[in-house]
Formats: structure tokens, C-alpha cells, sequence
């Protein structure tokens, strides 16, 4: 007796199936899965920023300053005292690294010391800008789907403001306006 062994084609066909339904299923959790961990590793380093923030303040008795040509390595003053003109008080690193952009290589990301119009926060929702000088995490190309879960986590201020855009101009995660549609500001605190 000839027996065979092997698997039919009908047989190949019916796995080759299975394993397509399988990896489309699959395929969407694991890249939500991925974004998820993003958001929340970068929710975690603006936290820590946040903390760095406040200790240099404590140390110095002033918000670290940004140089805006100096886009690779824009929180210097976190990392490590100016040699040349030392910083009175300076007591850091307050920053183990420089602070990543994790949504775009080679996109801007710095803390800033600024009292730009366009930098303002609406941080009670009462639709007036709080017009001070303001410390904020500026990172750029974040798609709306993640600003808008980096804001559910950072922000309470569904009760403050109303309507689905709300939370691009209210509270402490905002759209910077204009040109920079994919640009996020992050409040730290008031100078």
C-alpha cells in the first residue's frame, strides 16, 4: 500500500485562512498597543520634566531658559550648569536625559520659559487667555488621536470647556495655533 503524507491543498487553503483572520485581528491591537505605550512613556517624561522644572527653580531661583537655535539639545540647563556663565544656585543634573520627541525623528521638542501670545493657556476655561510668563513642553508632530489622549491624561478639563475641540484651547494640553496644527504645548507651571 502507496499511503501519502502531507496536507491536502484544500487543507493549506483552510490554515492559510485562519492565520489571515488571525493577523487582521491582531494586526490593529498591537499598533494601539504600541501608540498606548508611547503616549504613556511620554506623559511619564513630561511628569519627570515637570519635577526638573520645579527642583531648578528651587535651586536657582529661575525657570531654565531655551535656546531656540539650539534645537537638538534644548534643555541644557537641565542637563548639566554653564560652564562660562555659571548658573548662581545650580544644583543638577535635574535630567538623567535630554528630553525625547517620541512622535517625530528630528522634530522640535524643548521646555521653554516664554510669555508668547500663542503660548497661553486657558487654564480655568473660562475662554480668556492667563496672560504670565509660562514654562511648557512644546513637541511637534502629534496627530490629533494622540494629543487628544496626552490630554485626557494630563487634563481634568472636560468640566471647564464644552464642545469636541475643546481641549486644544483649554487647560494644559493646547494646540499651538497657525502653521504648527501638529505642535503640542504642555503647561508646567507660571513663571
Amino acid at each position: 500500500m502507496n499511503k501519502r503524507t502531507g496536507f491536502t491543498l484544500m487543507e493549506m487553503i483552510g490554515v492559510m485562512a485562519v492565520m489571515a483572520i488571525l493577523v487582521s485581528v491582531a494586526t490593529p491591537m498591537i499598533f494601539d498597543a504600541m501608540r498606548t505605550a508611547k503616549i504613556t512613556s511620554f506623559v511619564e517624561e513630561v511628569n519627570v520634566v515637570k519635577t526638573a522644572v520645579a527642583a531648578f527653580y528651587e535651586d536657582t531661583g529661575d525657570f531654565p531658559t531655551h535656546v531656540p537655535t539650539d534645537k537638538k539639545d534644548s534643555n541644557k540647563q537641565l542637563l548639566k550648569n554653564n560652564p562660562t556663565k555659571p548658573i548662581s544656585g545650580w544644583d543638577g543634573p535635574y535630567l538623567e536625559k535630554e528630553f525625547d520627541n517620541p512622535f517625530s525623528d528630528g522634530g522640535y521638542r524643548g521646555v521653554l520659559l516664554t510669555n508668547r501670545a500663542d503660548y497661553q493657556f486657558d487654564l480655568d476655561g473660562d475662554g480668556a487667555m492667563d496672560t504670565t510668563e509660562v514654562v511648557v513642553i512644546r513637541v511637534d508632530g502629534v496627530s490629533d488621536n494622540e494629543a487628544k489622549e496626552i490630554s485626557d491624561i494630563l487634563d481634568d478639563d472636560g468640566s471647564e470647556t464644552s464642545g469636541s475641540g475643546s481641549w486644544k484651547k483649554a487647560g494644559r494640553v493646547k494646540r499651538l495655533g497657525g502653521d504648527h496644527k501638529h505642535s503640542l504645548l504642555i503647561y508646567l507651571s507660571k513663571a
